[in-house]
């Protein structure tokens, strides 16, 4: 049986392992999107931002469907309705981070995430105006458990510098004390409407006569927030 063998010359070689290392240096710099059957998570820091230049940090963790998060370097791509946001970021312990930026329009902007099949959106409230205060009202005087009542309502009105009501703010309510005995019934986060007011409901399992401590934050580009107490009497 007969051998034949190429002799190549040495432009030639040279060409060819060119050739070779680019198609290797190609190989290792394929995008890693997340695998079939992957969840994802957003969250937006804070939810409500000023318009023109104000900005909030985009997350998103991605699961696999063995419950783990993805390899690192997961590509996760973004578009906004709204606003300029990176067009891709990867992934470091299956979260990914980018900054959605307003411009000069006001308005809800639809923030979408996608890798692979998987895809998730949340929505950002762009405003003109910040909110400044933040006022508790207690609707009820008080939560009387002698006459069976175990429910208080209350709200707070969030206004800007000029004292107006600023609607569409997020605003997250919580318990300070006691919350295996106090429960806040309509979820923690409540938008406030057009004249500011975001309002809630808190539960109470005592059973002798106390102070309910809560705290609501606004969930804008600015820290704000207030405590403020719910009698219950007996």
């Amino acid at each position: 049986m007969s051998r034949h063998f190429v002799t190549l010359l040495p432009g030639v070689r040279a060409v060819c392992a060119l050739f070779l290392a680019a198609l290797l240096s190609g190989c290792g710099q394929a995008i890693i999107t997340a695998p079939v059957g992957s969840t994802m998570a957003i969250s937006v820091n804070p939810p409500f931002i000023a318009a023109q230049g104000d900005a909030a940090i985009v997350s998103v963790l991605v699961i696999e469907p063995a419950g783990t998060p993805v390899p690192d370097g997961t590509v996760i791509q973004f578009f906004t309705t709204l606003g300029t946001i990176q067009e891709q970021a990867k992934t470091n312990d299956g979260v990914a981070r980018v900054n959605l930026v307003s411009d000069s329009r006001s308005g809800t902007a639809k923030v979408t995430a996608f890798s692979g099949a998987a895809t998730i959106s949340a929505d950002v409230t762009i405003g003109a105006t910040r909110p400044t205060r933040v006022v508790p009202v207690l609707l009820d005087a008080r939560i009387n458990l002698s006459l069976g009542q175990t429910i208080g309502h209350f709200k707070v009105t969030v206004f800007d510098a000029n004292g107006n009501p600023v609607s569409r703010v997020p605003v997250r309510f919580s318990v300070l004390d006691n919350p295996a005995l106090d429960t806040i019934l309509d979820g923690p986060d409540v938008f406030t409407d057009n004249n500011g007011d975001a309002a809630n409901r808190v539960q109470t399992k005592r059973v002798e006569a106390g102070t309910i401590r809560l705290r609501a934050d606004v969930l804008s580009s600015t820290a704000l927030s207030t405590e403020f107490t719910f009698p219950v009497v007996k």
